[in-house]
């Protein structure tokens, strides 16, 4: 959380003066380093309501592996080029959410095991 709150004073350009200020307002406090977690929140509720807006995390999916084995068991289901909208449909219909990308690591793990057993039971059709 400090690491956002020192961001948002870069990005609304605070010099020290008007930052201090800030917390000493908000918080109560000389430093960010004397937040608690609920100040904390109520320094960045307030710099958002000065106008910072936090950038979306933007990670690839090839940075999580869980993600990349989803993506290579629905490619090897799916012999030829993988289809993205079709893994979308998919993982809207299992997991209300739109793209694999916002499944949670639980619903990854979930995703993940259906998958195996869909691949298990083209396999040996007679299970």
């Amino acid at each position: 959380m400090l690491a956002k709150i020192h961001i948002a004073r870069k990005d609304l350009s605070l010099d020290e003066d008007a930052y201090r200020g800030l917390l000493r307002r908000v918080a109560g406090v000389a430093s960010s380093r004397d937040l608690s977690d609920s100040q904390a929140d109520a320094v960045l509720a307030e710099l958002k309501r000065l106008g910072w807006k936090p950038k979306a995390a933007t990670r690839a999916p090839a940075e999580r592996a869980d993600l990349r084995m989803v993506y290579a068991l629905w490619g090897a289901l799916h012999a030829g080029p993988l289809d993205r909208e079709a893994l979308r449909k998919w993982v809207q219909q299992r997991f209300s959410v739109s793209a694999p990308e916002f499944l949670k690591p639980a619903q990854t793990r979930e995703a993940i095991e259906q998958l195996k057993a869909w691949q298990k039971r083209l396999k040996d059709p007679a299970r």
